[in-house]
């Protein structure tokens, strides 16, 4: 270009063709600009999507309950040896000294020694020193704690599984705690969540004892592993597990060099057990215990604490003499702790995480999940938190329309029993798990609905329901608005949920059932409908006749 044309610099930046030129030049820095800013904001909505809310359990004002029962299968029912139990009876004094409406009794029974007779209509659980009859507790009213000690005893695991089945919130599930206990499981399942862990391995007197596998499995571990010369093997440093082991018993810290000679006196001594292998991380002091309850619409922090390992051993365990203190956790423990409560299915655990020393493995980052305890204790936690755990927890467990219950199988038509207040009536019901509708629907017959109040008679008795709000209902092209009322209590098979929504229509002629369950309900109850088959759960009855 020939700038010799320009005198004064006016008369360059005044030319139309340099005009052309630096706006060009602008809107090009403009849109690169936009470009990145725009792929910036693009990376970020994709980190946060999968970020779950964060909200801690609140500090106690006032201490609540709303079981009326609270029973316990353990080991152990001393509670000077049993923390938890001791925790459980102090949560209770707590209750009283605060003059709690709700004041709940306590049934503790020794898991091997348990025996039960059951009927479709109760339960009578004992064992010798304590006895239990189920019998007008609802699931809304008794709360399971379901220990360590359960585990493995067949009588106790079917009573347990008893009263999943019925509805009942237990802490924790049989089959949940089961794969929670088995560190391999465990560590598997953390594997196809996503949840940052050491690199781990199966090991077994068959893997053992076949060469090429042997070292295979070792090079899952570390792949420097040198399957010729165990002396360079000696800095490689194995974390190895029982896989049913708890409160720490059970692990080792081995070398590479010395491993082969121990993992072949363990299974001369028991052929048939099986191991988990983990590389050793550079922990960053102790590990991180975080206590997580995880309900149907809600989770929780409930408390968290750091355990500082004692001198000179690599484990932390409070139970083994460690100590205790506060922590603040950050924002990524935050999320690894609510993950690996959701992908555990367990309502209330403990997520243990160990701190790394930062970049010491950027294979998984600055955290890595230890285990999850299906049983944790509370020794410890209510020292730091200076507050009764068990007290905390029973004030968030507060609504037993969160509680997540067992699923159980129910037909596509079942009778269910409305209790209106002072009567209780049986009407023929449709689940319909493709009814996403706010509110399930009856019929009443003729009502009136004047001043937010409406007014329907059952069984020659009027009864006068708030109206809480008006429920849409879409049909074709037909756009219907129908009251909505709660009513106290709604029973389906031995399950019962309470103040549920229901929309009132007057008829339901065209229809083969006088009510319509939607899978809000269903979901609070915990069914699973089966689509081909009608009463699965209740005896057979008639459309009842309303009008």
């Amino acid at each position: 270009m020939n700038y010799s044309k320009y005198n004064t610099y006016e008369s360059f930046i005044n030319d139309d063709e340099i005009k052309k030129m630096i706006t060009e030049k602008v809107d090009l820095e403009k849109h690169e600009h936009g470009k990145e800013k725009f792929k910036k904001e693009l990376e970020q909505k994709s980190q946060n999507k999968d970020k779950l809310d964060v909200y801690y359990a609140g500090k106690i004002e006032k201490y609540t309950n709303i079981f009326k029962h609270i029973v316990v299968f353990t080991n152990d029912r001393n509670p000077k040896t049993n923390k938890t139990l001791h925790n459980i009876y102090k949560a209770i004094d707590n209750l009283k000294k605060n003059h709690c409406d709700i004041i709940p009794e306590i049934h503790v029974f020794i898991a091997a020694d348990i025996d039960a007779d059951e009927t479709e209509s109760e339960i009578t659980i004992m064992d010798g020193d304590e006895k239990f009859i189920i019998k007008d507790e609802s699931n809304l009213d008794t709360l399971i704690f379901s220990r360590l000690g359960v585990q493995d005893e067949d009588q106790c695991e079917h009573i347990v599984q008893v009263l999943q089945d019925r509805g009942f919130l237990v802490l924790n599930p049989v089959k949940y705690s089961a794969l929670a206990c088995n560190k391999y499981d465990s560590a598997v399942l953390f594997e196809k969540g996503g949840i940052p862990q050491p690199r781990f391995a199966l090991m077994t007197k068959d893997i053992l004892y076949d060469g090429q596998l042997y070292n295979d499995t070792m090079k899952e571990i570390y792949p420097e592993w040198d399957e010729k010369n165990s002396d360079n093997n000696e800095k490689l440093m194995f974390v190895v597990k029982i896989l049913d082991g708890h409160g720490g018993t059970g692990v080792a810290m081995i070398d590479g060099k010395k491993i082969l000679a121990i993992f072949q006196m363990i299974f001369a001594i028991d052929p048939e057990r099986k191991l988990i292998i983990q590389r050793k991380e550079e922990a960053d002091g102790g590990d991180i215990r975080v206590h997580v309850l995880t309900l149907r619409n809600k989770q929780l922090i409930l408390a968290c604490m750091k355990r500082v390992k004692i001198g000179g051993d690599f484990r932390s365990n409070v139970s083994l003499g460690a100590e205790a203190e506060p922590v603040i956790l950050t924002p990524e423990q935050e999320q690894i702790a609510l993950k690996t409560a959701q992908l555990s299915h367990l309502p209330w655990c403990a997520v243990d995480i160990m701190p790394l020393v930062k970049d010491s493995n950027k294979e998984i980052g600055d955290n890595v999940v230890l285990e999850i305890n299906a049983s944790p204790g509370t020794e410890g936690i209510s020292e730091v938190i200076k507050e009764n755990f068990i007290n905390i927890l029973l004030n968030e467990l507060n609504d037993p329309s969160e509680f997540m219950l067992q699923d159980k199988i129910a037909g596509y038509v079942e009778s269910v029993k409305i209790n209106f207040g002072d009567i209780e009536k049986e009407f023929l019901a449709k689940l319909d798990t493709g009814n996403s509708s706010n509110a399930s629907c009856l019929e009443v017959g003729e009502y009136k609905d004047e001043n937010n109040k409406i007014e329907f008679i059952i069984d020659g008795k009027k009864y006068v329901f708030n109206k809480v709000r008006e429920s849409k209902v879409v049909a074709g092209e037909e756009h219907y608005r129908r009251p909505v009322i709660i009513v106290p209590e709604l029973q389906l098979g031995l399950r019962k949920v309470k103040n549920v929504e229901i929309s009132i229509v007057k008829s339901r002629n065209s229809k083969t059932t006088n009510c319509l369950l939607n899978r809000d309900i269903l979901s609070k109850l915990g069914y699973v409908v089966n689509p081909s088959k009608a009463h699965i759960l209740t005896q057979e009855m008639e459309k009842v006749k309303i009008i």
